[in-house]
C-alpha cells in the first residue's frame, strides 16, 4: 500500500473584531473583472480580482482599485479550487476584509469569512450583506455567529455591519 500525502486547511472562526485587526485594508466595492493564469513556476493557477473601491473602511491606500490574489481558478481547461475561498463574479458588489503578504499581495482575509455579498432589498432598496458559500450563513453581525445548518441565509443590513466595523476599529485605535 502507498501512503497518500494529503493536505489541510485550519481556519479559525474570525468575529467582527478580529477580521477588523486582522486586515490591513477593509472596502466595499464592485469586482470589475477576473483573471485566471498559471503561477510563473507553473505549479499553481491564481485568479487575479480586480475590485473598484467605492468606500474604504480601513486603509491608507488612496487608489480606487484593488487587485487581489488568490490561489485557484481555470486555465487551458484546468480547474484548481480551494475549499472555503471566497467566489467572485464581475459585476457584483462586495465588502471585503483584505490582508496583505509579504510581497503586499492583497487577499481576503479568513478565506470566505471576509467577504460579504452585498444586494439590495427589492421592496426597500436597503443594501444587505451575506456571505454566499455554504456553511457561512451569518446570523449576528457582532460576533459573526453562523447560521445553524438548515437555516436559511439571514441577510444583515451593510449599515448595522459598517456600524459593528466603525466600533471594532475604535476600540483597537487603528483607521
Amino acid at each position: 500500500m502507498t501512503p497518500v500525502l494529503a493536505w489541510a486547511t485550519t481556519v479559525f472562526h474570525l468575529d467582527t473584531p478580529a477580521l477588523v485587526e486582522g486586515s490591513s485594508d477593509i472596502v466595499i466595492g464592485h469586482v470589475d473583472a477576473l483573471r485566471s493564469y498559471m503561477s510563473p513556476d507553473h505549479r499553481h493557477i491564481l485568479t487575479e480580482v480586480t475590485v473598484t473601491v467605492a468606500d474604504r473602511l480601513k486603509g491608507d491606500d488612496a487608489t480606487q482599485q484593488v487587485t487581489l490574489v488568490q490561489l485557484g481558478g481555470e486555465v487551458d481547461g484546468m480547474r484548481y479550487t480551494v475549499p472555503g475561498s471566497p467566489l467572485f463574479k464581475p459585476g457584483e458588489e462586495a465588502l471585503l476584509f483584505i490582508w496583505r503578504d509579504e510581497s503586499g499581495r492583497a487577499q481576503v482575509n479568513g478565506l470566505a469569512q471576509g467577504k460579504f455579498d452585498i444586494t439590495r432589498d427589492s421592496a426597500t432598496g436597503e443594501r444587505l450583506i451575506q456571505r454566499t458559500l455554504p456553511g457561512l450563513a451569518v446570523k449576528n453581525p457582532r460576533t459573526l455567529a453562523l447560521a445553524a445548518r438548515g437555516q436559511p441565509a439571514a441577510r444583515i443590513p451593510l449599515s448595522t455591519m459598517m456600524r459593528e466595523i466603525r466600533r471594532a476599529l475604535e476600540e483597537s485605535g487603528a483607521r
